[in-house]
């Protein structure tokens, strides 16, 4: 139905589903005994649950899509690159928390 693509279409939609994949890879670390490096986000954590960093998460990564759209219409390769760097910055982080589940699942065997 819908013809016309939306500015950053596909940049965005990879930046958050890479960063859904961040929130859940990191409540499956917390269930097996995982802590959170950042400390912001670990008072979050500490003092609002799950909900609360889900939340969190949420409105930072509404605010980098809003970044990049803003940046788009006098800077389009900027704000790709804004998407595209954060994009492979959770990629590699997505990585480390599955390395480190991996070898916690491997080590209880």
């Amino acid at each position: 139905m819908l013809k016309r693509k939306l500015v950053l279409e596909e940049e965005t939609a990879v930046f958050i589903l890479v960063n859904f994949a961040d929130l859940v890879l990191t409540g499956v670390s917390f269930y097996y005994g995982g802590w959170e490096l950042n400390p912001f986000a670990n008072y979050i954590l500490d003092n609002f649950g799950l909900r609360g960093m889900a939340f969190y998460k949420f409105i930072l990564v509404t605010f980098v899509i809003l970044i990049a759209q803003f940046v788009y219409p006098s800077h389009p390769k900027t704000a790709r690159m804004i998407l595209l760097v954060g994009s492979i910055a959770f990629a590699v982080l997505i990585a480390y928390i599955l390395i480190l589940l991996l070898t916690h699942v491997f080590s209880t065997l």
